[in-house]
């Protein structure tokens, strides 16, 4: 009897503090690599409908693509080749408050209506938040980064230069640490 109780609760407690996934790997061709919150390197090949956790990578080699989707609401951050993003995301009443980092590459996102928080991405120049839009940006350290607006209300800010702006339809905006955005 004591044994069946003490599996018990060991199952209940598994269940009560068990980590969920945020997104999937949807598309994924070429060398994709992604590592764990808790490794130091890209040791693991993506594939398709891997789980994405709070604090996993995702890094796109040479001639490759990655597609993930958050499982809320199908909300889509499509990496192209040589981009290395860490997907982060806290699961609240059944909604992901989504956050991406990218350390640089080519991505597009496409971000559904977000009821309860905004969706965040951080760059090494840049930080972007709206609710609901769809944009490119390509990141490089030496270079900036560089946004293409599709549609949504996006609202840039540079931090070094204490600077915000909203970008407007069918424009681009280029910012790099330290100097005015354009």
């Amino acid at each position: 009897m004591i044994n069946y109780l003490s599996i018990l609760v060991f199952l209940l407690v598994s269940f009560l503090f068990s980590v969920e996934p945020i997104a999937l790997i949807s598309k994924s061709i070429g060398n994709t690599k992604y590592k764990l919150y808790s490794e130091n390197e890209f040791d693991s090949t993506a594939s398709i409908n891997t789980p994405i956790f709070h604090g996993n990578s995702i890094k796109t080699k040479a001639k490759s693509f990655s597609q993930i989707v958050f499982l809320d609401d199908g909300s889509t951050i499509s990496a192209f080749h040589n981009t290395e993003v860490t997907i982060n995301g806290i699961i609240e009443d059944r909604l992901i408050s989504k956050q991406v980092d990218l350390a640089g590459g080519i991505m597009r996102v496409t971000v559904l209506n977000q009821f309860k928080s905004l969706f965040k991405l951080k760059t090494p120049n840049s930080e972007l938040s709206c609710q609901e839009c769809d944009f490119w940006i390509d990141s490089n350290q030496n270079t900036g980064d560089r946004f293409y607006k599709i549609s949504g209300n996006i609202f840039l800010s540079n931090p070094s230069m204490n600077e915000m702006l909203e970008l407007v339809n069918d424009s681009t905006l280029i910012s790099l640490k330290g100097i005015k955005m354009e």
